[in-house]
Formats: structure tokens, C-alpha cells, sequence
């Protein structure tokens, strides 16, 4: 009885309110996929710049703001060096009025083994084999 019922609100009620769905989802689908396509190029514009200070010596990223879109700004030393994504405003610029104290000192990367143990149980097993196998 519960399971006719619960099929029949859904047809009266996709009936009803279903062309209104349609319109709405047509009308929102490009504001979301340009929201989405700016979130994976931040996210994008961030791993880069994590990737190029990772590569430098005392190689530190900082985030800061221009024309209200976060830029990572890349040391080396105590000197920038980069953008990412590249801003047609001069490093110095940018970093003029930032608190250099809240600059990012990427992680190194994690090597195999230390991935294995962090794994644990039978995940671990498995990957150590297939590590041994590699060799």
C-alpha cells in the first residue's frame, strides 16, 4: 500500500511541478558550469604553484587577491618569483600590502613506503606485493 502510494505522489507531483524543473535546470546549467570551470582553474592555479615551490630551494607560496580572484604568489627565498595564474600586474604589485607571515611551506612529497604504512590492513598487503613485484 505504502509503496502505490509513494509511486503515485511522484507521477502527480512530477507531473505537476516537472516542466518547471526543466526550465530551471536549463536556465541555471551555464551560471553552474562556469562556476565550476573558475573553481577547477583555482584549484588548478594552486596545485601548480604548490608544484613549482616544491621545486625551489626555501620555495614558499602565498596567496593573495587581485580583482577579487585568489593568485599564489611563489618564493624563493624571500624573493617572488611567479604567479599562478599569471596577472598582468607586476609581482611587486601584488605582494605590496600582503602579510608576508601567512606564506606556505609546501609538504614534500610522501615516498611509496610511507603511503603503504599510512594505508594499513590488507591495503597495505596488497601494496606491498605489488611493490615487490615492481622490483
Amino acid at each position: 500500500m505504502a509503496k502505490s502510494k509513494f509511486v503515485g505522489n511522484a507521477v502527480k507531483y512530477g507531473v505537476k511541478y516537472g516542466p518547471h524543473v526543466l526550465v530551471a535546470a536549463k536556465a541555471l546549467k551555464e551560471p553552474a558550469t562556469a562556476y565550476a570551470q573558475k573553481k577547477l582553474a583555482e584549484q588548478k592555479a594552486r596545485r601548480a604553484a604548490f608544484a613549482e615551490a616544491a621545486t625551489l630551494q626555501a620555495g614558499t607560496v602565498l596567496r593573495v587577491y587581485h580583482r577579487g580572484e585568489p593568485v599564489w604568489v611563489v618564493y624563493s627565498g624571500e624573493e617572488p618569483i611567479g604567479s599562478h595564474p599569471v596577472v598582468d600586474v607586476t609581482l611587486a604589485e601584488l605582494v605590496e600590502r600582503a602579510d608576508l607571515s601567512q606564506r606556505i611551506v609546501p609538504e614534500p612529497p610522501v615516498g611509496a613506503k610511507d603511503r603503504i604504512t599510512s594505508a594499513g590492513g590488507q591495503v597495505a598487503g596488497r601494496a606491498r606485493a605489488a611493490l615487490k613485484r615492481t622490483r
